[in-house]
C-alpha cells in the first residue's frame, strides 16, 4: 500500500503564465521535494479571464463591449498562458522529471487554487510567498495577495510550503485557522459562460427599474459594438489606401529615376556634340 502511495505521490506547484516570474517556486520544488520517479510535478496555473479588452489602441471594460471581441481576445489570452506554461514543462523534461501542466480558469486566483485543492484533494502545494523582488531575510510569512489567501482559507489536509527567491518562507501547519469557505464560481467555464447576478433583498424595491436600465445597457453595448466595427472597416480602409499610395509612389520614384537617366544621358550626348561641333570648326580653320 505505501509503495502504490509512493507510486501516485503528485507535488503541485502554483506559478504564473510567465515563466521568468515562477522559475524560483518551481526550482524550490524541484530541488526539495522531487522525490525520484515516485514523484510527479504539476506545474499549476490559475489563469484569470482579462477585463480591460483592447481595441485599436484603447482599452475598454468587457462589460462595455459586445461578446465577440471579448471571447476572441479571451481566447487568444489563454492559448498565449498555455504556450508560455510549456516552458515549464520544458524545463522538467530537460532534467528527467515526470511533469504535467494543469490550467484552470477562474475569476480570482486565490478562489481558483482554494477550489482546487478541494476537488482534487490536493496534499502537497508550492507556492511562492512573494515576489522575487521582495525577498529579505526577515520574510517570514507570505506577503502576495493570493498566497494569504490560500495560507487562510485552503483545507488543512493540505500543507503548503511559501518560497520566495528559492528560499523558504514558512509552511502552512495543518492547525492554521481556515476562514470559511466562500462561494466560488465554477472551475473551467465552457466559452461564452456568463455569470448570473444574484439579487440581494436590499435591491428587490429597485426591480421595476432594472429592464429599463439593462435596455439602455445592452443598447450602449450594441452602439459600441457599431463603433467599433466602423472603426475598423475604416482602418482597414486606410491601411488599403496607405498600401495603394505606397505603391504609387515607389513607381513614381522608379519613373522619376528613369527620367533623371535619361536625362544625363542626354546632357552627356548633347556634350559630345559640342566636343565633336568644335574639332570640325578647329579643323576647318587649319585647312583654310
Amino acid at each position: 500500500m505505501e509503495a502504490a502511495a509512493a507510486a501516485e505521490e503528485k507535488v503541485f506547484v502554483a506559478v504564473p503564465a510567465e515563466p521568468r516570474a515562477g522559475q524560483s517556486t518551481l526550482a524550490w520544488a524541484l530541488r526539495h521535494l522531487y522525490g525520484g520517479a515516485g514523484t510527479t510535478i504539476v506545474v499549476t496555473h490559475v489563469h484569470v479571464p482579462p477585463q480591460m479588452i483592447p481595441i485599436m489602441g484603447v482599452k475598454f471594460h468587457a462589460d462595455k463591449l459586445s461578446p465577440e471581441p471579448v471571447r476572441a481576445f479571451r481566447r487568444a489570452e489563454r492559448e498565449r498562458a498555455h504556450e508560455m506554461l510549456d516552458d515549464y514543462i520544458h524545463q522538467c523534461s530537460q532534467i528527467k522529471v515526470k511533469c504535467e501542466k494543469l490550467v484552470i480558469e477562474q475569476e480570482d486566483a486565490a478562489s481558483g487554487l482554494v477550489e482546487l485543492i478541494r476537488l482534487r484533494r490536493i496534499t502537497k502545494l508550492v507556492i511562492a510567498a512573494a515576489e522575487d523582488k521582495h525577498y529579505s531575510k526577515k520574510l517570514d510569512k507570505p506577503v502576495s495577495k493570493t498566497a494569504t489567501e490560500i495560507m487562510e482559507r485552503a483545507d488543512p489536509s493540505c500543507k503548503i510550503w511559501f518560497v520566495c527567491k528559492e528560499q523558504l518562507v514558512c509552511t502552512r501547519s495543518k492547525e492554521v485557522q481556515i476562514a470559511p469557505l466562500t462561494v466560488a464560481a465554477p472551475l473551467l467555464p465552457s466559452p461564452g459562460h456568463e455569470a448570473q447576478h444574484l439579487q440581494s433583498p436590499q435591491e428587490e424595491g429597485d426591480t421595476e427599474m432594472e429592464p429599463s436600465f439593462d435596455d439602455e445597457l445592452e443598447e450602449a453595448r450594441k452602439a459600441v459594438g457599431e463603433l467599433m466595427r466602423r472603426a475598423l472597416k475604416e482602418s482597414c480602409r486606410r491601411q488599403k489606401a496607405e498600401e495603394e499610395m505606397a505603391t504609387s509612389l515607389q513607381k513614381a520614384q522608379e519613373h522619376e529615376q528613369l527620367y533623371l537617366e535619361e536625362v544625363k544621358k542626354r546632357e552627356e550626348l548633347e556634350a559630345a556634340l559640342a566636343r565633336a561641333d568644335r574639332e570640325i570648326a578647329r579643323l576647318r580653320q587649319a585647312i583654310q
